[in-house]
């Protein structure tokens, strides 16, 4: 299964152009509780990052969100791939 889109994902329209502007608490309380889930429980093999922009840097780009949060704290060792 490819975990779906990660994060802060929540319209289809503009997707590719919105930034989602939220503080660290809204993000971890609201946007990554599922993903978490999904890899520590669900033990997901694959993540594909979102469109959007967060705080003003592409997801898929995004240090704090793919390094820092996904692959340090939650040890997501499978595959990042971009939609």
């Amino acid at each position: 299964a490819c975990v779906k889109h990660f994060a802060a994902n929540n319209q289809e329209e503009r997707r590719m152009a919105i930034d989602t502007i939220v503080d660290e608490r809204t993000l971890r309380e609201i946007y990554l509780t599922a993903f978490e889930i999904t890899i520590k429980e669900g033990k997901a093999k694959t993540m594909m990052s979102s469109y959007n922009l967060l705080n003003g840097v592409y997801t898929n780009e995004n240090i704090h969100l793919m390094r820092d949060i996904l692959r340090d704290e939650w040890h997501f060792q499978g595959v990042v791939v971009t939609d």
